[in-house]
């Protein structure tokens, strides 16, 4: 996740001295004026949250209201206009905006008992109503280019575009001429633009478990998750990328955020995979890869799996089993195509040293497990994941303060609320922008007319119509963090997939792993931007690794519609043998694309194990049997002429 901070800029150290010693102390003032705004509104709109958690919430409108218009304020404050600009200047433009939003969202409060009564598009609208919607979405959308870049705004910008000057286009795409007093009611003065469900989750769900993430750093649990990786795996073949995978796997689900997650894991795990003899690259491919799959993997994968049992109208666990066995395999790719890399480039496995003992780890960090656990128990139990959070939040708070130095003083609690809110931010704007897109969705009736040029360019043929809408997730996805590319991508393709008989649930799934394939790919692979940042390696060359790495996600989705056994649907007998199979399909396919398998193999066997491999990834009994008989000849052959080079090899030492 993105942290924003204040930028001073300064000429020279030259003309910082021959600054007027009034000018410099107006400087610090400010800077303090903005610590004092952020620590007001971090601590205030966490301490909300919290109470909501604890007493319930409130009505909808009430609850996003106050959610949004506070973060949105902080993230005026927190991102600079340009980073050149001086602190001076930050306090003449962005604290007036983020004034601005407050005062809205007083107004809004005021008025709620108006606003939630009246009768939508035919209840009264005052003229201020009018003039503060629209100021509203121009701040949701200069917010959200702000905190995480142009990409969203300007498709938000193109649908609004579409909204109001939609009536002038050609058939299909034309639609009823919309009145713009009707498009700015139905943006801000309802539930389904801009204070929609995007909004909804995160002022409920998101914000208490950002706000987890931010207790466990700060009570050190984060480091404890690294050091049990590091502890776990690290002493293993290709060591430290495995570290990578499974701390980016457990700190991932939490975050929910791939950038963020790149960046809180991929400083310690990239520079141990590239000393340990990983090129640049494939080091930053594979923290990439690695914290691009913790959005996808149980219990908590960030804020799309709250959206989407919301949008489903399903229990949260019916997402999280649905997911499971998806990130499993996915991992289980990442895991093996390290392995491999590792075997074939003959790296090092004898800094044992370097690696912390995992006894000593789990009887000093043991304590961070029960909150952890409490999660996941209150999960099934069927609390809602809101109520989860704060359970385990509290529990977290509890446990901590066993151990000396993990025991919070005031002034961490400070600290920590801050830091949850400022991490919030980001999902909270970017929601709301996917708000105004899910509104035009709504009252344009756009949504529908995909459905109608989807199934017209497909031609009812249902491979091509998964093609072409996994294309479309692809392209509304880039450079849009997880929880908005999902709504955006939900709300435009999962109804084509709906009408065509496939399940719900299977429909979300499919264009949930297709929106999340943009982290990863490129042109615009924004967690593979920042791996190779980290790494120092080229960008473009990063991202290819880590589309490599991840190329199941290019495949399940596939998968899981033909076959919903991957998603825990149908017997237990259909479910192990799916799985089972598609477990040797991914380690096939991984060996076909490493090409290595006890050693070096020829582009014959790989494109054979490439090929055995998809018949295992097939949903059908057939191609299972053909793929697990091909792969298992393979091997054979593989593993004997291994030994017999082995052999050959042994015995010139010998003589030699």
């Amino acid at each position: 996740m993105v942290t924003p901070k204040t930028v001073s800029h300064r000429c020279n150290k030259d003309k910082e001295e021959a600054m007027p010693q009034d000018q410099n102390t107006n400087n610090i003032d400010t800077t303090k004026i903005l610590k004092i705004c952020i620590a007001i509104l971090g601590v205030g709109i966490s301490l909300f949250q919290i109470y909501t958690a604890g007493f319930g919430v409130f009505d909808a409108y009430l609850q996003r209201t106050i959610h949004l218009m506070t973060l949105m304020a902080l993230a005026f404050i927190i991102k600079p206009t340009k980073k050149s600009w001086s602190v001076k200047k930050n306090a003449f433009i962005d604290i007036p905006l983020a004034g601005i939003c407050l005062i809205i969202g007083i107004y809004l409060v005021l008025n709620h008992d108006r606003i939630a009564t009246r009768e939508w598009y035919w209840g009264p609208i005052t003229s201020v109503d009018i003039w503060l919607g629209i100021i509203t979405i121009l701040l949701t959308l200069e917010s959200a280019r702000r905190i995480v870049g142009p990409a969203l705004p300007i498709i938000a910008i193109v649908f609004i575009m579409y909204a109001l000057f939609g009536h002038n286009l050609p058939y299909p795409f034309t639609i009823k001429s919309l009145s713009p007093l009707i498009f700015i009611d139905h943006l801000f003065l309802t539930t389904q633009g801009l204070f929609g469900i995007p909004v909804g989750v995160s002022a409920t769900f998101v914000f208490l478990f950002i706000l987890f993430g931010a207790f466990l750093e700060k009570t050190g649990a984060s480091q404890f998750i690294i050091d049990f990786s590091m502890a776990l795996v690290g002493k293993s073949t290709g060591g430290p990328a495995k570290v990578s995978i499974v701390a980016s796997s457990l700190f991932g689900t939490i975050s929910g955020h791939s950038v963020a997650n790149v960046y809180g894991t991929g400083t310690i795990t990239i520079p141990m995979m590239k000393k340990n003899g990983y090129s640049p690259e494939f080091a930053g491919a594979v923290e990439a890869a690695s914290s691009a799959g913790g959005q996808i993997m149980p219990p908590i994968m960030g804020a799309a799996a709250f959206i989407m049992a919301e949008i489903l109208g399903v229990g949260y666990m019916t997402v999280v089993k649905a997911a499971l066995l998806p990130a499993i395999l996915y991992y289980i790719a990442v895991f093996a195509s390290c392995h491999f890399e590792a075997l074939k480039l003959n790296l090092s496995t004898d800094n044992s040293e370097e690696f912390p003992d995992i006894k000593k780890i789990l009887i000093e960090g043991f304590h961070f497990i029960i909150p952890l656990v409490v999660l996941v128990i209150v999960l099934v139990q069927g609390f809602t994941p809101f109520r989860a959070a704060f359970i385990a939040t509290i529990t977290l708070v509890i446990v901590a303060s066993i151990r000396k130095s993990s025991r919070l003083s005031l002034k961490n609690y400070i600290e920590v609320f801050i830091t949850g809110a400022r991490n919030s931010v980001v999902i909270a704007v970017a929601c709301a922008c996917a708000g105004i897109i899910v509104g035009v969705l709504d009252v344009t009736g756009l949504g529908i007319k995909f459905v109608t040029i989807v199934t017209d360019l497909s031609m009812g043929i249902v491979p091509l119509l998964l093609f072409l809408v996994m294309f479309s997730c692809l392209i509304l996805g880039m450079g849009v963090p997880t929880a908005p590319a999902y709504i955006v991508a939900a709300m435009i393709a999962a109804p084509t997939l709906v009408e065509f008989g496939i399940a719900p649930i299977a429909a979300h799934m499919f264009v949930f792993y297709s929106a999340l394939l943009s982290a990863i790919t490129p042109p615009v692979a924004l967690a593979a931007y920042a791996g190779a940042a980290l790494a120092e390696g080229k960008v473009m060359r990063t991202s290819i690794i880590a589309s490599k790495l991840g190329f199941v996600k290019f495949f399940i989705p596939y998968m899981f519609v033909y076959n919903t056994a991957l998603l825990m649907i149908g017997t237990p007998g259909a479910i192990i043998w799916s799985f089972s199979t598609a477990i040797l399909g991914t380690i096939s396919m991984v060996i076909a694309m490493e090409g290595y398998y006890f050693s070096l193999i020829g582009k014959l066997n790989r494109l054979f194990l490439g090929l055995f491999g998809l018949l295992l990834l097939a949903p059908e009994i057939n191609t299972d049997i053909i793929g697990l008989i091909g792969f298992g000849i393979i091997s054979f052959i593989l593993h004997n002429l291994h030994k017999r080079n082995k052999s050959v090899n042994n015995r010139i030492r010998s003589r030699g």
